[in-house]
């Protein structure tokens, strides 16, 4: 199930949708766009046996949702398909990775970059 991503007066806010706010323990996340490090939209990759779970819900091949603590630091997901998925990495923030699944990854990757360039 797709989340939703907005900006909102300069933060970046990702809102969990149905069945996820339960499985991720979470219903919203906001960060400021100048933590914004990077946005990609290639496959996410599930990485089962390199994250450990913290808080959420991993069912394999088929939902990663909540923090997750890999070699990179505390990583948060919220991913049915890894295919429909963006990845922003972050700076300053408690996570250095948000995975998160969207009905147009193309359409929202622009939508972020557009407001990152914004700030500029």
């Amino acid at each position: 199930m797709a989340g939703k991503i907005n900006i909102e007066n300069d933060n970046l806010v990702f809102t969990l949708t149905g069945v996820d706010k339960v499985l991720a323990l979470k219903s919203k996340l906001v960060v400021p766009l100048k933590h914004v490090k990077s946005i990609s939209t290639a496959k996410a990759d599930w990485n089962y046996f390199k994250m450990l779970k913290v808080a959420g819900t991993r069912i394999p091949e088929l939902v990663v949702d909540g923090r997750f603590l890999s070699k990179e630091g505390l990583l948060f997901y919220e991913m049915h398909d890894p295919d429909k998925c963006i990845t922003v990495e972050l700076e300053n923030e408690k996570y250095k990775k948000v995975v998160f699944e969207v009905s147009d990854k193309e359409a929202t990757a622009k939508m972020i970059q557009e407001a990152l360039d914004r700030l500029q």
